[in-house]
């Protein structure tokens, strides 16, 4: 059970203000600034509607209470280590600085003045003019640099932070977000004020609103690991739990050295430099440990990875311990970085997953992982196309369920981070491939919804299509180049629409691409208006497949049968392009 020395009512201005112990991220227990664009709308909302009640005068609304925060306080409590409440406290800093901002570009005497208290106050301040920087708030070292550039290290005489840093990590571009989100906000509302002084009145009242309503219940432990408990439990319910951030923490307190704990941090700069969203550094996390020991859901992810090595961390003698499965992910990271951007080096590989990431074939990406450890891309290129093929028939038109698919392609990539062959993994997705009976008669009646995937099965069957006719290759994924056309329109005026419009407007046989940008107007034509068109289109998929079939000159109306005629003749095009297992046997 964890130890609480208190549970202290605190203001912002008691946590962040100028007389108290600094509160510091330690660099060993926490994660780094998360809140996107709806968490920081959500907190202007609140803080809002917190305002105009406070400025109402009522007794009920004189305090907001913003949630708990956990730290790690010596006896004198002279020291601070945040362990929860950092999204919290960083957000409010950072509209305390919007608000600084903002009163030094008032023009007038009062502003810059008031910009400046406000600043020493509760931003950073410098006891002596040769003494350091004193921070109110300092985070971890991901965001330590960043922040105090951006945000911290504020110039009284011009007004400005430095702006040296680049925004190189996820985070980093979240706090430059916040920061813009607040100032033009605020700028928003000060626009509906013409005197200067109601401008003043309104800042201010905003800034007193933050320091002294905002209330928060600080819990004090006296160790990491009592922070650490209270933490977790906090977490386990609410939206704020981040897999990452709890698998570092714990990496962190099963570390037996300094030299660990650093192997720890060097590997999270790693993949916090190495991708883009944090959405992709969960996704990651997932598809490394499904990888080595087979499907997770992620809402048991972090439980499941605790137990799984604190079997291995407990043991006497240690034969795996933190080290080394930080230098295994960090080596994971890497290769993932490289399949999420097809980047791999290998032509012919990157063509392959560039395929993937058009189907958003997102289960396939484990199997990679583990199979990318094993032997090099140019290796793995028959892997790869049984597996897309694989994916193809089964999810995509045979529409079959998807969770059987990701438990066989699971399976396998944990037995190739066991001991299986690349060989052995090939013929294994080979015999799961529905055959080309199953696959003909699948497509023969798919829809495709999501254009994604229509762009995808279309843009193939027109490359086949060239490659046929020895035309020059032309590139058909990319959605600025070509759209998908629905022959029969999505939204036909009602004297042009069929009865059973919803069964017929995204079969694959009434889809086709064109060039250029989607033209609402044009879609919305009936064949006769448009069919020259599709005549005249340079792609092969749309020239030369019958779509003239759709189409009745005599009836002067749409021809259903047509939709099936040619769509039937898409499916024998398709059989070959997504072959099915004996073409690898």
């Amino acid at each position: 059970m964890a130890i609480i020395k208190q549970a202290a009512r605190q203001t912002l201005g008691q946590l962040i203000g100028a007389n108290n112990p600094a509160v510091t991220v330690p660099d060993d227990s926490q994660r780094q600034y998360a809140w996107t664009k709806k968490e920081v709308d959500i907190y202007w909302s609140d803080i809002k509607k917190f305002k105009t009640a406070r400025d109402s005068g009522k007794d009920s609304a004189s305090e907001y209470f913003i949630g708990p925060i956990v730290t790690i306080t010596d006896k004198k409590v002279s020291t601070r280590s945040l362990l929860d409440g950092q999204q919290r406290l960083t957000t409010s800093t950072i509209l305390i600085a919007a608000i600084r901002d903002a009163l030094w570009n008032m023009g007038s005497v009062e502003g810059p003045s008031t910009a400046n208290n406000l600043h020493r106050d509760y931003i950073a301040r410098k006891a002596g003019r040769r003494e350091p920087m004193e921070y109110f708030l300092v985070l971890s070292l991901f965001d330590r640099d960043f922040f105090r550039d951006y945000i911290q290290d504020w110039n009284e005489s011009t007004g400005r932070c430095p702006g040296i840093e680049r925004a190189t990590r996820p985070s980093h571009k979240l706090i430059s977000e916040a920061y813009s989100n607040f100032a033009s906000k605020i700028s928003a509302e000060l626009s509906s004020y013409s005197d200067e002084e109601e401008k003043l009145d309104w800042l201010d009242g905003l800034r007193e609103c933050l320091i002294n309503g905002l209330v928060f219940v600080e819990i004090q432990t006296p160790t990491s690991s009592d922070a650490n408990e209270v933490f977790e439990t906090i977490n386990s319910r609410g939206k704020d739990l981040s897999t990452v951030d709890l698998v570092r923490n714990f990496l962190m307190e099963k570390s037996n050295s300094d030299i660990e704990k650093q192997r720890v941090n060097d590997a999270w700069r790693v993949i916090l430099d190495g991708f883009e969203k944090r959405e992709e550094i969960e996704r990651f996390l997932r598809h490394f440990w499904v990888s080595r020991h087979g499907d997770v859901k992620s809402h048991s992810l972090y439980s499941t990875i605790r137990q799984n090595l604190s079997h291995h961390f407990n043991r006497i003698p240690q034969f795996y311990g933190v080290g080394a499965f930080a230098a295994e992910l960090e080596s994971a990271s890497n290769r993932y970085i490289d399949l999420i951007n097809c980047n791999t080096g290998d032509a012919d590989f990157d063509v392959s997953l560039s395929e993937i990431r058009s189907l958003n074939a997102d289960a396939l990406y484990p199997l990679l992982l583990a199979a990318s450890e094993k032997t090099s891309y140019t290796q793995l290129q028959d892997l790869i196309d049984a597996s897309i093929s694989y994916y193809v028939r089964w999810t995509v038109v045979g529409r079959r369920e998807s969770t059987l698919l990701e438990e066989n392609i699971f399976g396998v990539a944990k037995d190739l981070t066991a001991s299986a062959q690349i060989g052995s993994a090939t013929r294994q997705i080979c015999d799961w491939i529905p055959d080309d009976e199953a696959f003909h008669a699948d497509f023969m009646e798919a829809s495709t919804p999501k254009s994604s995937q229509s762009r995808y099965l279309l843009g193939k069957i027109e490359a086949s299509l060239r490659s046929a006719a020895g035309v020059d290759e032309v590139v058909v994924a990319n959605s600025s180049i070509v759209h998908v056309e629905h022959i029969y329109p999505q939204k036909p005026s009602s004297e042009w629409r069929l009865d059973e419009h919803d069964t017929w407007v995204n079969r694959i046989g009434n889809l086709t691409l064109l060039n250029g940008r989607k033209n609402q107007p044009i879609s919305s034509l009936p064949y006769s208006q448009k069919s020259s068109i599709y005549d005249e289109s340079v792609l092969l998929v749309t020239a030369g497949t019958g779509i003239s079939r759709i189409w009745s000159s005599e009836m002067n109306w749409w021809r259903v049968e047509g939709i099936t005629e040619r769509q039937r003749d898409l499916a024998n095009l398709a059989l070959p392009i997504w072959p099915s297992g004996k073409h690898w046997n």
